[in-house]
């Protein structure tokens, strides 16, 4: 008869063999994950060949999970579409986005991820516009919150309209479990 004390480390010896190796591992490649500013209202009281408008990422719950695990993250472009007001945005000539850490006591610097100059390719009521740097964004996403200015040159159409602000990005994760 074999004591019960061989019998109970039988398991834990089969395992010494995996130390230094992870039980479980998943990586996982998200090709595209957006948060969305919806109906950012603009006021333009008369007709202007620029616009500036800022706005708040406060509620960054879509992108936490990434953040909160070992991810790299990189903005790949953003989208303008417009809600009511103008039915086109053929208007636009150029198109900026940068992107900053909400949190005052931030060291992280100002980001110009999206930039359109002369290149803007409108369609429609939708200008999709890719990523200008290959910046990590999980530095920003882990603050709190993104601070976004917006900032629009061409015919911009006097009065008030809307528009959806999409700010997308792709990340890679990885998730691993240890004996």
């Amino acid at each position: 008869m074999r004591p019960r004390f061989a019998l109970a480390l039988g398991p834990l010896v089969a395992l010494v063999p995996l130390a230094g190796c992870p039980l479980l591992e998943i990586e996982a490649d998200v090709p595209e994950i957006c948060l969305t500013y919806p109906n950012l209202r603009v006021d333009a009281p008369a007709a202007a060949g620029a616009l500036h408008q800022q706005f708040t990422f406060a509620d960054l719950s879509a992108v936490q999970d990434l953040a909160s695990h070992d991810a790299s993250v990189r903005f790949v472009r953003a989208q303008l579409r417009l809600t009511s007001g103008p039915t086109d945005l053929s208007f636009l000539q150029a198109a900026r986005l940068v992107v900053a850490s909400g949190d005052p006591a931030t060291t992280l610097p100002p980001l110009t991820m999206y930039d359109c100059a002369g290149d803007c390719a409108p369609a429609g009521d939708i200008i999709d516009i890719p990523a200008a740097s290959d910046g990590d964004a999980i530095d920003y996403l882990r603050s709190g919150s993104i601070v976004v200015d917006l900032e629009l040159a061409g015919a911009i159409p006097a009065g008030t309209w809307t528009m959806d602000v999409d700010v997308c990005m792709a990340a890679h994760a990885g998730y691993a479990v240890q004996p």
